[in-house]
């Protein structure tokens, strides 16, 4: 049993690590620990540090805190509309997820889980 790889399965490919390639470059140059102006004090009381000019940080510089992870780095963005944008995600998803049970039955989840 081989595996045949034809020509347009490399433009494919290449659509996947340009993808790979870019997010990862974006998460290093904007999205890295701590390069957001938020200077959210207490993110926790369980590792308070001093830094060199004696404030207290509630947390280490390089800490990705929960307010950081739901959030977007550009200030331009409105949180509503990164809410909005999740929740049709999430309904885009649903219906194509109940377009298929309802096409092919629960059967289809037997192809995935053997």
């Amino acid at each position: 049993m081989a595996l045949v790889v034809y020509w347009y399965d490399f433009i494919c490919f290449g659509i996947v690590v340009v993808a790979y390639i870019g997010s990862l470059w974006i998460l290093w140059r904007k999205e890295g620990a701590s390069r957001c102006d938020d200077n959210t004090i207490y993110e926790s009381l369980l590792a308070a540090q001093a830094d060199g000019d004696g404030f207290v940080r509630a947390t280490h510089k390089a800490h990705v805190g929960s307010n950081q992870l739901w959030s977007s780095c550009w200030k331009g963005v409105h949180p509503g509309c990164l809410f909005l944008t999740r929740f049709l995600s999430f309904v885009a998803m649903a219906v194509f997820l109940s377009w298929d049970i309802l096409d092919w039955d629960a059967s289809i989840f037997i192809y995935y889980t053997e």
